[in-house]
């Protein structure tokens, strides 16, 4: 069993600081994202689950709310915190493993800084919550390895984990399964099926959510619709060293030390299987964020070890350099016109989902008057529509899970959103008023805002709604 050495306290803490003073600084750039628009509305509705997301990130959404009312830096908040916590924990792994002060500390800046945490940090997403369940999964069953860890509180961990986001799934059974090839001891404890019991338990509003509503986020993540950060496998790839840039050697030294321990090959094989598995099942390279930040940590103490003073200097400053060039890429560090004129807003999908909506919503509401309902093809528009819109009608999407709250209109005159004349076949009397033409939209023409009557009630012509959305 590997000594558990002092924690770092002091130069861990700095890195932390500021990391978050550095996030922080821009969190209120460029605007909302329109995934965090979805999110705040899924405040408003808490339920045991959402179509492609399980209720945790809603329930934060709603804490936000209460506490900071619709602010994006108070919102923001939450992820920031989030990612100070995985750092922290990245620690705690490489002291786990008998990591130096100094080699705690290059554990603490090589995965806050890595530029895959910078560029996920930031934005209220899944994401960063995911990262920090991730590890604190992987650290106590890195602690179970070593004899010093607690089943009950792994069981917790999972559960939440998998509250928080479905992938953690796939690291979970990867754990099971290389404990199975190599540490069939520690499995044999009562406390595993203690831990399997207690994230079952954990994970009961959400099936029953999913039973109640036929199992949807089955059918969704079966069939996802195209997304802007889809990769090719070889893209996948490239991205996934690029989630530590420089550092992914650190990585790679992290997982062979892993694999060459018996006691923790588990935890190695588990890194490498959960990239392996994303590149198999078309997952996306952020996926397998957590379980590279896991090898930086442990990878930490190898390169503490090769790091002479010189090699320090000249590692820090390659570091250093390489994350200031990328820096605009990851976080919103420049004015915004800085960045369009220098195509960062263009090279970067989240920077262009995160401006144009005052000027999309104030533009609603100029075409809004005389309307009973309000029918968006986008769950970002209604979003912004919900948030900041202004003596408007009530707001209707029919995507991903927006299409079950659908609010009740009595009358038939709609504003349609993000539909054409063809897609808009339950309304009749379409006339196109206005386009919206921003730098949140991706097609050069700009996205219809049309009126039209509904063929019927809304709750009659929905599930035509539901299935042109679909289709």
């Amino acid at each position: 069993m590997k000594a558990v050495v002092p924690f770092a306290v002091r130069p861990v803490l700095i890195v932390v600081a500021l990391k978050c003073a550095l996030e922080l600084a821009v969190a209120g750039r460029y605007g909302w994202h329109r995934d965090e628009l979805y999110y705040a509305v899924a405040g408003l509705h808490l339920q045991g689950g959402y179509v492609e997301f399980p209720p945790v990130t809603a329930l934060v959404a709603a804490l936000a709310r209460e506490l900071f009312g619709w602010s994006l830096i108070g919102l923001r908040a939450f992820t920031i915190l989030a990612s100070e916590g995985t750092v922290v924990v990245g620690v705690l792994v490489a002291r786990e493993l008998g990591a130096t002060r100094r080699a705690q500390t290059l554990a603490a800046v090589v995965i806050g800084f890595s530029p895959g945490m910078l560029g996920t940090n930031l934005l209220f997403q899944p994401v960063a919550l995911d990262q920090l369940t991730t590890m604190v999964v992987l650290w106590i069953a890195l602690r179970l390895a070593l004899g010093r860890g607690s089943w009950p509180l792994l069981g917790v961990a999972a559960g939440i984990g998998l509250e928080t986001k479905y992938t953690l799934a796939v690291v979970l059974v990867l754990l099971i399964a290389t404990f199975l090839v190599w540490r069939r001891d520690v499995l044999r404890s009562s406390g595993f099926p203690l831990a399997v019991a207690i994230a079952a338990v954990l994970l009961v509003p959400n099936l029953v959510w999913e039973a109640r509503h036929g199992w949807t986020s089955v059918h969704w993540f079966l069939n996802p619709p195209p997304s802007g950060s889809d990769e090719t496998r070889p893209q996948f790839l490239v991205n996934v060293v690029l989630l530590t840039a420089v550092a992914f050697p650190v990585a790679v030294a992290g997982v062979v030390s892993l694999v060459r321990d018996r006691a923790l090959r588990p935890l190695g094989w588990t890194v490498v299987g959960t990239v392996v598995a994303y590149f198999v099942l078309g997952g996306k390279s952020y996926y397998a964020l957590p379980v590279l930040l896991f090898a930086l940590a442990a990878g930490a103490i190898p390169l503490n070890r090769w790091l002479t003073s010189r090699r320090l200097l000249v590692a820090g400053a390659v570091f250093a350099a390489i994350g200031l060039l990328v820096l605009p890429l990851t976080l919103p560090v420049l004015p915004l016109r800085t960045a369009v004129r220098h195509g960062i807003i263009k090279a970067r999908g989240d920077y262009q989902s995160e401006v144009g909506w005052p000027v999309y919503v104030r533009l609603v509401e100029r075409h809004a008057a005389g309307t009973d309902v309000i029918v968006t093809d986008n769950y970002g528009e209604a979003g912004a529509l919900v948030l900041f819109g202004r003596d408007l009608p009530p707001v209707a999407s029919a995507e991903v899970t927006m299409r079950y709250w659908r609010p009740r209109v009595a009358g038939r005159r709609a504003l349609v959103v993000g539909y054409s004349r063809r897609a808009a076949d339950f309304c009749t009397g379409y006339r196109a008023v206005a386009r919206i033409s921003s730098a949140n939209e991706s097609d050069e023409g700009g996205q219809p805002i049309a009126r039209c009557t509904l063929r019927g009630t809304l709750a009659q012509v929905w599930p035509s709604i539901v299935a042109t959305q679909e289709n």
